[in-house]
This record gives structure tokens, sequence and C-alpha cells, in this order.
């Protein structure tokens, strides 16, 4: 009989359960099997998550787990700092040449526009900050995008590459407490891991309750999930499960994996309180795989067909989205089909046993026995550098080139001013479009710094919503732009006139919230944020306020004045305020920069004003003194023909916003509409 630190004399059926839980279970590779295969067939078949990566997610830390605790009492402790080295020596060198692939493809296949966002989600997901990243993006108005990325996925093994550091420390502690005080590790670790198990579910709970596409991604919304795995270690030899219980709950458990995707919307509910199921179902399944039990899956899971995908899991989750995305990006299609979906699914089956058997099982074998620290540095560097190399090359290459081509814009991207001046027209016929693809992101007109002076604000619906041009406090006119993108994107035309005159320039600005209050919006909070902005504009009273008052529309619906905005205009006046009322730019029902970028001829992209316009403003049944009605359309819609170029410069940037360049380009056509008191 084995005694260890702390413990006490077991009697010979617990120490055979307690020996039980450190044997190799093939039934859990199985289980791995299972869950990245439903992990791959909701994402190709069904375009919804099925919950295996919160199985993958528990499992990880049970593993890491039970390295811990079985030696944590021995002769031979583990090493935390050696022990995390490892963890990433075995993890980042099939991830690094995954990235690498991704860039390949990116760089052959996938549209420019696409390129800056997979650089910085490289960088990302080689620092496992990937979910941070993707957490930002999912609550950013701007950030919108209906092409995913190809590097979407590795957002839960940035959680897990945090969780594992996290997780390492805490054992290292565990450690120490155990071998100092001679405590059982199971009721240390059971403490340890019970609190941070408390602490996280009720945080996930609430915060996916108040902001769950956040929560998604947040590393704490998901550390209840691997304590967890830790908690199951702990508990297993405690487990006293009769033969016929055992088969019931683990059927129960995996009939229940199977269906939760087609139950739960996990996408919409994760991860609060409904990720209990995956992790109680996983639960379920291994603790029913404990000890002899002919009539439990695990017979079935630890069986050598499936066995076979659970060995190439890892490297079948970081292949099958890229290729599921690259499958996309090249038919210009999300309807995958039944032919479609077999044949990512076997490519990806491929390159997932060959990024294996190349990769991963060459790393995870070279020199195993030495347990000098060197060895996982030395592999860590070289994945990383792997990767380095020719993201850091190609992104200094398309830096190079944006200067290069920036310097000679002014005489070959005059954007609107050809409509002025026709004799500007004469461009080189090999002068690049502007703005480049690579730049598009940059494209939204942004004020430098944060209100200061009678603009500051302590209000908590305007934080990060209000910005000013300098000096805009010594400024002897100042203008208020304020709503939404629509809004933001014309200040690009307002701007010159502001700057030759001196005038200072604020930004209200909120995605998706315009000035007509009675518009829904597309943020729950954008009620609350147009009342503190309307108050705060009411208090300082700028010489005017200038927003878009119209919406055009790309489908059947005519362009209208926005429902609510002469209330805005109303209260405007009463304050003593000048509206400057802009009509709105023509939308469309398609990406128009992606057009013209992929057209023979920009024109093929043209569409009839009239198709996204009324005949007249509508913002005519606004005009009253006080009120300046600016229409740049003349100069969007030439002739009244919307097109995608003007000037060499792109007009739009998608399907219903400017180009800053083109919108700048537009500023002596407005300045020309100003009232003249502003001259």
């Amino acid at each position: 009989m084995r005694l260890t630190l702390g413990s006490r004399p077991l009697s010979a059926s617990a120490d055979r359960a307690d020996e039980g839980r450190w044997a190799y279970r093939p039934d859990i590779d199985g289980l791995r099997a299972v869950a990245i295969l439903l992990v791959v067939s909701y994402h190709v078949w069904f375009g919804r998550v099925s919950g295996g990566v919160d199985v993958f997610l528990m499992l990880s830390a049970f593993f890491l787990t039970r390295g811990f605790v079985r030696r944590m009492a021995g002769p031979t402790p583990v090493r935390p700092a050696v022990h995390l080295l490892s963890v990433f020596r075995r993890l980042l060198p099939a991830a690094a040449v995954t990235l690498v692939g991704i860039l390949a493809v990116v760089w052959a296949v996938y549209p420019e526009t696409s390129w800056r966002p997979v650089w910085e989600q490289t960088w990302a997901s080689l620092t496992y900050s990937q979910n941070w990243l993707l957490a930002a993006d999912a609550v950013d108005y701007y950030a919108r995008t209906e092409m995913p990325s190809p590097l979407q996925h590795f957002w839960s093994m940035s959680v897990q590459g945090q969780a594992f550091a996290l997780w390492i420390v805490l054992l290292g502690l565990c450690q120490v407490v155990v071998r100092r005080r001679g405590l059982s590790p199971d009721r240390v670790v059971g403490t340890v891991f019970g609190a941070v198990f408390a602490l996280s579910f009720v945080y996930s709970v609430i915060r996916t309750a108040t902001a769950q596409q956040v929560a998604y991604f947040d590393t704490g919304a998901r550390l209840w999930e691997f304590a967890a795995g830790s908690l199951l270690v702990v508990a297993l030899p405690h487990l006293r499960l009769g033969v016929a219980l055992r088969a019931v709950v683990g059927w129960a458990g995996l009939a229940g994996l199977l269906v939760l995707g087609m139950v739960l919307d996990v996408r919409g509910g994760f991860p609060g309180f409904l990720a209990l199921w995956p992790v109680l179902c996983a639960a379920a399944i291994v603790a029913s795989g404990t000890g002899e039990n002919r009539f439990g899956p695990a017979r079935l899971l630890a069986s050598r067909p499936v066995r076979a995908f659970g060995r190439d899991a890892y490297a079948l989750y970081l292949v099958h989205w890229p290729v599921l995305v690259t499958f996309m990006v090249v038919n210009d299609r999300t309807d995958i089909g039944l032919v479609g979906g077999l044949g990512i699914v076997v490519m990806s089956l491929l390159l997932a046993r060959a990024l294996t058997w190349a990769v991963d099982r060459p790393v995870r074998a070279w020199r195993r026995g030495d347990s000098s620290p060197f060895v996982p540095l030395a592999v860590l560097t070289a994945a990383a550098v792997v990767v380095a190399v020719p993201v850091g090359a190609w992104q200094t290459t398309t830096w190079l080139h944006e200067r290069e081509v920036a310097a000679r814009a002014q005489v070959m991207n005059p954007g609107a001013a050809v409509l002025r001046d026709p004799a500007l027209a004469e461009i080189p016929a090999d002068a690049p479009m502007l703005p480049l693809a690579t730049l598009l992101d940059a494209e939204w007109t942004q004020l430098g710094r944060d209100c200061t002076g009678d603009w500051a604000t302590d209000a908590e619906e305007l934080i990060g919503t209000c910005s000013e041009t300098a000096h805009t406090a010594r400024a002897r006119r100042t203008i208020a732009v304020i709503g939404d993108s629509h809004a933001q994107q014309i200040t690009a035309a307002l701007l010159p006139a502001a700057e030759t005159n001196g005038w200072g320039v604020v930004h209200l600005i909120k995605g998706g919230c315009s000035m007509g209050l009675d518009e829904p919006g597309m943020d729950e909070r954008c009620e609350g944020w147009r009342e503190a902005a309307i108050g705060l504009v009411e208090r300082v009273k700028p010489d005017a306020v200038m927003t878009v008052v119209t919406r055009s529309d790309a489908g059947e619906d005519d362009e209208k004045v926005r429902p609510g905005v002469d209330r805005f205009v109303d209260r405007m006046q009463a304050a003593g305020i000048d509206v400057l009322a802009v009509r709105d730019n023509p939308r469309f029902a398609f990406d128009m920069f992606g057009c013209v970028v992929d057209a023979a001829d920009p024109i093929d992209c043209a569409v009839p004003r009239s198709a996204s316009l009324a005949d007249s403003n509508p913002a005519d049944a606004l005009a009253r003194p006080g009120v300046s009605l600016l229409d740049l359309t003349p100069w969007i819609c030439p002739d009244d023909l919307c097109v995608g170029v003007i000037g060499n410069v792109a007009v739009y940037r998608d399907d219903n916003h400017l180009t800053r360049i083109y919108a700048r380009t537009l500023g002596p056509s407005l300045a020309e509409q100003l009232p003249a008191r502003f001259g």
C-alpha cells in the first residue's frame, strides 16, 4: 500500500480507486474525438457551436491537474516553471505551423482588405491573446465584417493558454502548502479550485447576462470550466457508483453531449449557467469509465476507430476552421452544402493527420527525458520565429508600399476635385487607387484626443464617444458633429474648412445611434447616449451642430427624414444652436469597395442615384431659419450615377460608408453650402 505525505491508510478498494485515476484512459481520448467531431460538424454544416470546446477546456485542466496531484506529495514534485514551458512546447509548434499556412493562403487567395486584420490576429494568436482581441471586436461597431476570420478559432487556445499559466501557478502554490504542511493534495486542490469554480461561475452568469458577446471570449467567465476538470480529479476516487448506475450515467452524458448543439444556441447563451450542460456531460462520461464497465460508453469511446480521431483532435481543431473559411472566401458563398462540407471535412482530416505526424508527434517525443528548461525554450523560440519572420516581413513590405503611394497621392488621387477641375482627370494609368485595401480599416475620421474643458464630461453614457480637434478650447467657432457613423464620416468634409478658419470640431459619435430620436438604433444603449449627448450640447452651446438627417435605403424603401430628427432640431433651436442638416449618402446591397477592386472596369459597379435616394431631398421639410441643408449628392453621384471611384479614389469603404479620403475631397463642396456667417 502506497503512503504519501499527509495521507491516511487506505482500504484496498479505495487504494484501487485512487490508482485508477492515474491510469491511462483510452475512453477519454475517445471523448476528445467526440468533442472535436461535434465542433467540426456543427461549424461546417450548421453554422453553430456545439459545446465541444467546453469539453476540451474541462479535459485540459483535468489532465494538467492530474499530473500535479499525482506527484504533489511524492519524491519528485513538479517544477512549475519547467512544466509551464513544457506545456507550451507541446502546444505552440503545431499552432505556429498552422499560422504560417494560414498566412500563405491569405496572401494567395484572400482579398487585400483582410490582410491587416489577419496580421493583427496572427500576433494575437501567437501570444495567446486572441480572445481579448475578439472580445473587443464583438462590441465594436466599426469592426463588423461579413467575412469570418480564418484565425477566429484561436480564441479558445488563447483562453486555454492563459488558464494553463494561471493553473500552474495555483497548482505550484498548492504543492508548496502540501509539502510544507503535510496536508492531503486532494483537500488542498479541492479547496483552491472549488473557490475558483464558485467565483468564476458567479462572474460568468452575471457577465453573460449583461454582455454575452464579451463574456463568450472572457477568460474569467471560462475559468470555472477548467476548475470543474480539476475538481473531477479530486472527486474520482470518492465516486462509488455501481456498474448499472455508471452505465446509465455514461450513456446519459454522451447523449446529452450529442444533442446539446441541436437543443441550445450555444453561441448565444454561453458561457453562463448553460455551459454546465457540456461540462457535466463530459464529467459523467469520465466518471462512468472508471473501473470495469462493459455496459457503459467507455468501450465504444476506447475503440480504435474512435481513438484515431482523438489522436488528431488538436491538429483537427487547428486546421478545420481555416479550411472552412477559405472555402467560403474562394467560392464567395456561405452555403456549404453536403458535398462541399464532406470535402472540407476530408481535407481537414488529411491536414490534421499530416500536422500530427510531421510536427506534433515529433516535437512531443524529442528529448522527452531531458528535464532541462533549455529544450522547451529552444522549441518555443523556434516556433515563434517561424511565425514572426513572415508576418513581420509582409507587414514591412506593405508599409513601404503604402508610404510610396501616399507620397504621390496629391497628383494621382484628386478624388472629387476632378468634378470641379476636369484638368485633374489626367491620371497615370498605373496609379494605384486610394485607399489601399490594406489601409481600409483606417478610413474612419478620428479627431485625435478626448474632449477637454467645457466638453469634458463624467457621464458614463458618453465615455469613449466624445473627442475634439486640437485647440478646440481656444477656437473662435466650434461645430459639434453628433450622431452615428454617417455623421462621423462626413466630418472629413468639414475638417478642411475648420482647419482653414481655425474652428474647433467636436465629435459626439456612437455607431448605430443617429439623431433620429424615434429610431431604435443598433445599440440598446442608444436612447441613454442620445439624451446625454444632447444634454452636453445644450449645456456647452457650440456655434452649430452637424448631423445626418435623412436615411437612404438600398432596398425597396424610399429615402426619408429620420424618424424623430425634427424633435432633435427643435431642441437645438430652443437652445439657440444652429443646425447643419446633412443629407445621407447612397447605400448599396453589396460591398462597393470590394466590387471596384474586383471589377475589370469600376463603372460596372455603378448604381443609379434613384435606386437609393429620393428624387428631391426629404430634408427640405426641415428648412427654417437656423437650419442649413447640406447636400453633397452631386459630388457623390455625378450625373445621377453613383460610382465607386472618382478621381482615382474609392468613394466607399463598404456598402454604405464613404472613405475618409474621398469625404475629405468633398471639403470645398461642403464649405460652399455653409452659412455665410461662418465665413
